[in-house]
């Protein structure tokens, strides 16, 4: 071969092998496409987890660790609790304890098998010391194996309302023992590094960038899950998340998204927008109850009727959430005894003056301090509040902190009264509206309210095990709130979910418990899936349809292994040719 001949066939061979090397680049950097990519589920968090941990409580770090982690018991789309990685479990009131009997064939993502040891394991050493609310109603668990597939679990105090729910959280997942036991829990590689038995197994994190999940092979739920990978982006800013939602670089968002891009993103025909009261969360007015003015239980009711929460509704929310009276969600009481508080200021005026706060030469009655915090909703929330009881001759002064120094002031019990939101679940009411939780901390009853009715009744709720019986004694728990309100419920939150109108599945929009829901049933809609149909049945129950598997998409690694071989061969020609030369 000639000179001329080698170096041009030599430049011909290594263009080739830096486009392959390019392609091989590319092939393994599909994190931010603009397109879907096969069968992975682009999802953003607006807030970065401080690790990946079931226990912890943070909706953040909640959504990730529900993808890896199972409870012995879950909810299904409706919200209803059913098996998890128990098949069966009973509920034993004389002996106050459950009985929980395992799958069989369940392994940890380490290949591991899940024994009734990682269960006695977690119930007696990690829920009770290290989960938010176990630490509560899990402290001195015993379990005793009864064999190689059940376990009786026996809390130290029986509050079945409680912890059956609790049970079929993440905050009572499983985790291994054989990676965990005499370890200090939060100083382990575990918490960065996760092993479950969920849909998806813990690949990668790269701190301010994204979190990569990917399928369980092994999961129990047979067929499950559909997704090949979820890629989690973390992106802070709300307009960012917009631009790739509009760009097509994500494919789901359920958290970040205010109000007002709602008429943006509406418009947009590759885009699904579903607003949704799930997870039930309200925005509330909340009082101190042992301030020498708030104290009077007509002035707080003074201040409901004086409140347009229609109006507020509208401007604030665009018209999306929903105005509200009760202090539950239809989930937990589907009738409410809830008194109801139209906007009356005339009535307002009316029980202020029989309060004993009259107008004053200036036209005030009295000053009031409302505590925000530096949330924009809630700031929009707060000022139109105090424009309303101006109307009504209540003074108020607008004080706008950080999160951290709003729930400080409410612990120290300096402030007056405030606007935040809070997550609408009964077990979490008990410690709100109690006497007992007065003073025990943030997310307690730091109204420092007390009706020792309300008491007992709450007492009655948390052993009760027949779940018609809670929901009767629940409704008359409203009632009696509703009266005294110690909160003034204004609206129940309404969360923008979008996705990419591809995105199939019954799991969107999360929510039937916090963010903590699994995706192990959504997949990404391809040509080459075919649309579900619904298969006959005699049955009068509700049922879902599995969804069909899609078509997996060539795994990244393999394309790249080829890639690779194909240059190294490319390389050895060059070396022969240059022999011969």
């Amino acid at each position: 071969m000639s000179s001329g001949k080698y170096v041009k066939g030599t430049k011909w061979l290594g263009v080739c092998s830096i486009l392959l090397v390019i392609a091989s680049v590319l092939a393994i950097m599909p994190v931010f496409s603009a397109q879907p990519q096969g069968n992975v589920l682009r999802v953003v968090l607006i807030s970065e987890p401080r690790f990946i941990d079931p226990y912890w409580g943070g909706w953040n770090t909640g959504f990730v660790a529900a993808q890896i982690f199972d409870s012995l018991l879950q909810y299904d789309v409706n919200g209803n609790i059913v098996p998890g990685l128990a098949k069966s479990y009973a509920i034993l009131p004389e002996e106050g304890a459950y009985v929980f009997v395992l799958r069989e064939g369940v392994k940890f993502h380490d290949g591991k098998p899940l024994t009734p040891e990682d269960v006695k394991f977690s119930f007696e050493v990690l829920i009770p010391n290290y989960d938010t609310f176990g630490t509560e109603y899990f402290a001195n668990t015993t379990v005793e194996i009864i064999n190689s597939s059940a376990v009786k679990i026996k809390p130290g105090k029986f509050l079945p309302a409680i912890q059956i729910p609790l049970i079929a959280s993440i905050d009572c997942a499983i985790l291994p023992k054989h990676l965990l036991e005499g370890k200090d829990y939060y100083k382990s590689d575990f918490i960065y590094k996760p092993v479950g038995t969920g849909p998806f197994m813990f690949k990668e994190w790269v701190k301010g960038s994204h979190i990569i999940l990917v399928k369980n092979p092994d999961y129990w739920d047979k067929g499950k899950p559909l997704l090949d990978q979820i890629i989690i982006r973390i992106i802070t800013d709300a307009s960012s998340i917009v631009a790739a939602l509009q760009a097509g670089e994500l494919d789901y968002v359920f958290r970040g998204l205010p109000y007002e891009v709602y008429p943006t993103l509406v418009k947009n025909p590759k885009l699904d927008v579903i607003p949704s009261l799930n997870p039930p969360y309200k925005l509330v007015v909340q009082f101190n109850c042992q301030h020498p003015i708030l104290s009077n239980k007509l002035v707080r009711q003074a201040i409901a009727y004086a409140i347009n929460k229609t109006e507020i509704v509208e401007k604030v929310t665009l018209g999306l959430a929903k105005v509200t009276y009760s202090f539950l969600t239809e989930r937990y009481a589907p009738t409410t005894n809830a008194v109801v508080y139209e906007y009356n200021p005339a009535k307002a005026e009316e029980l202020l003056d029989k309060a004993g706060y009259p107008r004053r030469s200036d036209g005030t009655r009295f000053t009031l301090e409302l505590l925000l915090r530096n949330e924009p909703e809630e700031m929009n929330v707060g000022y139109m509040i105090r424009d309303y009881l101006s109307k009504v001759g209540i003074k108020v002064e607008t004080k706008v902190v950080e999160f951290g120094t709003w729930l400080d002031l409410q612990v120290k019990g300096q402030y007056d009264f405030n606007v935040g939101k809070y997550w609408i679940v009964p077990f979490w009411h008990y410690q709100l509206f109690t006497t007992k939780y007065i003073g025990k901390g943030a997310f307690t009853n730091t109204m420092f309210y007390s009706n020792p009715e309300v008491d007992k009744l709450f007492e009655l709720w948390i052993g009760e095990t027949n779940p018609e019986k809670q929901k009767e004694l629940l409704m008359k728990i409203d009632n009696y709130l509703s009266t005294d309100l110690p909160w003034i419920p204004i609206y129940d939150i309404v969360w923008l979910n979008v996705k990419g109108k591809y995105v199939k599945g019954p799991d969107i929009p999360i929510g039937r418990y916090v963010f903590f829901d699994k995706l192990s049933s959504t997949y990404i809609e391809t040509t080459q899936v075919s649309t579900p149909t619904q298969t006959p049945t005699t049955t009068t129950s509700p049922t879902t349809t599995p969804s069909p598997t899609p078509t997996p998409t060539p795994d990244i690694m393999s394309i790249s292994a080829v890639i690779i071989v194909i240059i190294v061969i490319g390389v050895v020609v060059l070396f022969l040719l240059k022999k011969r030369k």
